[in-house]
């Protein structure tokens, strides 16, 4: 296969995967809503004194949803194995996603529902419609889990025997000068919130003449260092001709005008710079631990008072949905699963509250650079 090949067919595996990562996403999200909401909402618990042509309905529409489901669930997977087969742990994360649904997915849901619909026949020995129903949507989660485990575990696999070949290389080629270096650099103790002379990119000869290490302050407060001036290598590297005994050289008259660089230039030079970016990847890894756990705390202590202004809208909002389609009755009210929609409701709350504020830390620290 030639190279333009390869290249055209790469291109058309990436545009596919793309494609079915949005689609696929979209489609089998739309699908689990739907079906979450047929299981845990109004609908199946009344599915008995529904009319004939409203079971149909609700049928048919279920029947939709588990097609969504199996068939975006698939497509979505397929497109993460295409744009993910390099990646070493999407087997990990296909084979956890897809033991948790397949094996447990029914025994969480029924625990979720109390076991209402765990009986598989009703008193008279038939089938009860909506233990049938239950039972399918429940058997399309585990398909798709089923979907997510046989890839999973076949790419888990695969990078176990990558490790392996990849360690045994490393054992029978020795190591550069280099490499022997940045190991050394590695093993040394490090700390958790470095300044810039303590991480391993510092050169040790270079911080001799570095005035970060001189006056004991990091380099992106005082605008100077090792890496964002010349001067601090060119002594560095003469000092090191020195200590090797080699003749010093004349360095050459610079005729060039010296270029004086603005206070917001040199901002955005050390904004760009690889010391300071490790420093931002330090301080993300203390801060995010520390604002999820304060996140986390401050809901679980408002959490009465959110849980109830929660469940006070979803009652008016059932209340107001009724009476748009005109529905009354016991089986179609708001409470007698309020409670169970509510808890649902909280847990997507928790999420969707720790997600932003994972997104704002980051914004924080390496968009605005705090």
């Amino acid at each position: 296969m030639s190279s333009d090949t390869r290249t055209s067919l790469n291109n058309a595996l990436d545009a596919f995967a793309g494609f079915g990562l949005r689609v696929g996403g979209v489609v089998a999200g739309l699908g689990l809503a739907y079906l979450l909401y047929v299981i845990f909402g109004p609908k199946l618990a009344a599915m008995k004194s529904m009319k004939a042509a409203d079971r149909q309905t609700l049928l048919q529409s279920v029947s939709w949803a588990r097609a969504m489901l199996t068939w975006g669930g698939g497509l979505l997977i397929l497109s993460a194995c295409i744009r993910f087969f390099y990646e070493q742990t999407i087997g990990l994360i296909l084979t956890l996603l897809g033991a948790a649904l397949y094996f447990l997915a029914p025994g969480g849901l029924a625990s979720l529902t109390m076991g209402s619909f765990a009986a598989s026949t009703a008193s008279n020995g038939k089938i009860d419609p909506a233990v049938e129903l239950y039972q399918s949507i429940v058997h399309d989660l585990a398909l798709v889990g089923l979907f997510c485990l046989v890839p999973g575990c076949l790419l888990l696999v695969r990078d176990v025997i990558w490790s392996i070949c990849k360690r045994s290389r490393v054992r029978h080629q020795p190591l550069t000068e280099e490499e022997k270096t940045r190991a050394e650099r590695l093993r040394k103790h490090r700390k958790l919130y470095e300044k810039c002379w303590d991480m391993s990119v510092c050169n040790e000869r270079a911080r001799r003449f570095c005035a970060a290490w001189q006056k004991r302050k990091p380099c992106w407060q005082i605008k100077a260092g090792c890496l964002c001036d010349e001067t601090i290598m060119k002594q560095a590297l003469l000092d090191r001709d020195r200590e090797a005994g080699l003749p010093q050289q004349t360095p050459a008259v610079d005729t060039r005008p010296k270029v004086v660089l603005t206070a917001q230039q040199k901002k955005e030079r050390c904004r760009n710079c690889t010391i300071f970016l490790e420093h931002q990847r330090q301080k993300f890894r203390i801060v995010t631990p520390t604002a999820l756990v304060l996140v986390g705390g401050l809901y679980a202590v408002l959490y009465t008072r959110l849980y109830a202004w929660l469940y006070e809208f979803f009652e008016r909002l059932d209340k107001f949905m009724s009476f748009l389609t005109y529905q009354k009755g016991h089986a179609e009210s708001f409470a007698s699963h309020g409670n169970t929609v509510t808890t649902l409701g909280m847990i997507c709350l928790g999420i969707v509250l720790l997600s932003f504020t994972f997104r704002a830390v980051e914004w924080l620290i390496f968009d605005r650079h705090l």
